[in-house]
């Protein structure tokens, strides 16, 4: 079953149609929300794999940062939640044929799969496993960043 149907009436609701048609000063500042919350995610994100990698904030221990951290990713994730909608909804059926749109999603799916899996196990640890520490910090970074740069694609290719 395709999803453009519902990407076509979410396009046509009210409430996109009323989004659309508003002051594009709004889209302006659904972005700056949007990457604003982008980098609320990647910065604690860094800090915590850099400090997995041991290269970081050496002197802190893991959970403490994570501890410390989670509360800007949370505020982060709100934020391009809410202004992704915002910049989405008006314009839902042009991002259904767009690859990197798609990708992007695809890589959060796998980002936050491993957030809440691999890499909260690793980080409860005081002392995690160097192997392990290394390698979820490098797919964490892999994924979280890919997130970032398919978003940022979205505008630059075309179906």
């Amino acid at each position: 079953m395709s999803t453009l149907p519902f990407f076509q009436a979410l396009q046509n609701s009210e409430i996109a149609v009323g989004i659309g048609q508003s002051n594009h000063l709004y889209g302006v500042v659904a972005q700056i929300f949007h990457i604003a919350g982008l980098v609320l995610i990647l910065a604690p994100v860094l800090l915590v794999n850099l400090r997995l990698l041991g290269t970081g904030l050496v002197n802190q221990s893991v959970p403490h940062l994570v501890k410390a951290t989670n509360p800007l990713i949370w505020i982060g994730f709100l934020s391009i939640l809410f202004s992704g909608i915002f910049m989405f909804a008006p314009s839902a059926a042009l991002y259904y044929p767009n690859p990197a749109f798609w990708l992007k999603f695809q890589l959060l799916a796998a980002a936050l799969v491993v957030q809440f899996t691999l890499y909260r196990k690793v980080t409860a640890s005081e002392k995690p496993n160097r192997a392990l520490a290394v390698t979820t910090a490098i797919i964490s970074l892999t994924l979280w960043f890919g997130v970032g740069i398919a978003g940022r694609a979205i505008g630059y290719v075309a179906a």
